[in-house]
């Protein structure tokens, strides 16, 4: 459960690229949330944040059900 927890919140880790690095220099501290920030805030490009935002959540989904799978499976092994 807290692998699971920890990797969707790693997936949306805007705040400390934000005061830190501004996603710099170049694109080399960016991730998917400061991209979509990005994209909508700063670039007016809103068409392009909501399918990085959907991206977003079907990265998450995909991860959650893997780890659940894992999870699910290591319990189920145990006699």
């Amino acid at each position: 459960v807290v692998v699971m927890i920890e990797t969707i919140f790693l997936l949306s880790i805007f705040a400390e690229i934000f005061t830190t690095t501004g996603g710099g220099p170049g694109y080399e501290t960016t991730n998917l949330a400061f991209l979509i920030y990005s994209q909508a805030l700063l670039q007016f490009d809103v068409g392009m944040a909501s399918s990085g935002g959907l991206i977003a959540v079907v990265i998450a989904n995909i991860a959650a059900f893997v780890l659940i799978r894992m999870i699910g499976k290591n319990l189920t092994d145990k006699p």
